[in-house]
């Protein structure tokens, strides 16, 4: 059974406003910006947080550092070891072994230079000590030599003859 022209030509005019219909959906649907997704709330962790932060923090292509930090190394406590000896704050000679009569040591040191008390080697300790912290410079790379002080600057100059002079009346 075929349909009229007339029934047919309707249908076929249907048919191309639901495609139209349709594409414009999808075209709007794929709009950046027009379709606003839901957020997801998941609770975020601190471990989630900090690896977010370190992934925006990162350059492309550079390989991320470890956030570990590492012990100071035998000859490193040795040298604080003598600051705090130097300081009178030893239990005994620098050996390069960090064990509970230092951490008690420092505690005191800590108290005393009116740090919060931990016994745990850190920045404020270490600068207090005079020691700051280690930086080993790139290989090959040099300190540029130190400058000469700037010589001081000339005394004013002394007026002229020339210029004129207020004379006092007698």
């Amino acid at each position: 059974m075929s349909l009229p022209s007339r029934d047919r030509k309707g249908a076929v005019q249907e048919y191309r406003l639901r495609i139209i219909a349709a594409l414009l959906l999808i075209l709007c649907l794929s709009w950046p910006g027009f379709a606003v997704q839901p957020k997801k709330h998941t609770p975020a962790t601190a471990a989630s947080k900090k690896k977010a932060a370190a992934k925006k923090g990162r350059r492309r292509g550079a390989k991320p550092r470890s956030q570990a930090q590492t012990a100071p190394t035998p000859d490193r406590y040795q040298e604080i070891q003598q600051a705090m000896v130097a300081k009178g704050y030893g239990p005994q000679a620098a050996n390069g072994v960090w064990g509970p009569e230092w951490s008690s040591a420092l505690k005191r040191y800590q108290q005393d230079q009116k740090l919060e008390p931990t016994g745990k080697l850190n920045s404020m300790s270490l600068i207090t000590l005079g020691l700051g912290p280690k930086r080993e410079s790139p290989a090959g790379v040099t300190a540029p030599p130190a400058q000469p002080p700037a010589a001081a600057p000339a005394p004013p100059a002394q007026p002229s003859s020339s210029s004129s002079t207020v004379r006092e009346p007698k």
